[in-house]
């Protein structure tokens, strides 16, 4: 059974945004993947709260909204490291991550600033009214497109949700710092042969720096560069989330959720699937080392990475 509950958004955020599933089979057409920039903290919010676990969500980027419920009742979660509380008639309360909340009429959600990363995810029981799209099923803000007509949310957006009338409440037990590290994993790109081997050797032993250009399209990496050896772009071709291309001056740019669907900068490596989550949180100015592994490592370590996901079930306590 559900009710009809009804949320408003007083505070937009810096750039909130309803995420889902990635969009399939449209790459041809020019159309991205879009989806959660981390998808790692997405699912596991989503399985936390016994959704499917790609369900639509809302992404926080560094600074998030502040919420009011103004009809009905909202029952969420969030999940990442980010700081938030809940003003109830009773007084604040300070919310904790990965624990799930049930908050009534009148009361407010303020989320503030994430710590140490760049996305965390509201994720709540129930369905968003009129937002649902069977094919668009995430939004891509940098195109306009998808769910909310690929809008990020704004202040005194009002949004109506489907909620369950009765909801056992729970909390995760995840150490996070477990699965995010400094190490990011790649495996070798099509166009490796473009580098001369010093600077391949380079690309593997010093570090990178993220510098302030990073957002759901792309990350541009400082500290190392790497110049190709043909200064011209070659025929654009397929691209795909993950691929690490280096444009004339040397600075790599890590492709994200909304990345172009063709490029024609060569691409060095790509970051395994297993690792997207990590290189996503990194914030600006942080460093970090690319190591190199091969495509049966890729596969099995992002086949273990789900596997990891579906024990996390064991991890959940009702409260």
């Amino acid at each position: 059974m559900t009710i009809e509950s009804k949320i408003r958004f007083i505070r937009g955020g810096l750039i909130t945004s309803f995420q889902g599933s990635q969009i399939k089979k449209l790459q041809h057409q020019g159309i991205t993947t879009s989806g959660p920039m981390d998808n790692f903290l997405s699912k596991i919010g989503n399985i936390t709260l016994n959704n499917d676990e790609d369900s639509i969500c809302f992404e926080i980027c560094k600074f998030g909204p502040v919420i009011q419920i103004v009809k009905g009742k909202f029952i969420f979660l969030i999940s990442g490291n980010i700081n938030f509380n809940i003003q109830t008639k009773n007084g604040i309360i300070e919310g904790e991550s990965n624990q799930s909340y049930e908050v009534n009429k009148d009361d407010i959600i303020e989320i503030n600033d994430t710590i140490n990363s760049n996305y965390a995810y509201l994720v709540f029981k129930g369905k968003i009214k009129n937002i649902n799209d069977k094919i668009l099923t995430s939004s891509i803000i940098s195109s306009s497109l998808g769910l909310n007509n690929g809008n990020k949310i704004y202040d005194e957006d009002l949004f109506s949700i489907n909620t369950a009338s009765n909801f056992k409440h729970r909390k995760i037990i995840i150490n996070l710092n477990k699965y995010y590290n400094k190490n990011i994993r790649v495996i070798n790109g099509p166009q490796m042969n473009y580098f001369k081997i010093k600077d391949i050797q380079n690309f593997f032993q010093k570090r990178f720096k993220v510098s302030k250009n990073l957002n759901r399209v792309g990350i541009r990496l400082l500290n190392n560069a790497i110049k190709p050896m043909f200064s011209s772009k070659f025929t654009s071709e397929g691209i795909i989330r993950g691929s690490i291309q280096v444009p004339s001056d040397g600075n790599p740019i890590i492709l994200t959720a909304e990345h172009p669907t063709i490029g024609g900068y060569p691409k060095i490596a790509s970051i395994i699937m297993a690792d997207f989550c990590k290189i996503s949180q990194l914030i600006e100015g942080s460093f970090f080392n690319f190591e190199q592994v091969s495509i049966k490592i890729a596969e099995n370590e992002i086949h273990k990475l789900n596997k990891k996901m579906i024990n996390l079930k064991k991890n959940i306590v009702y409260l």
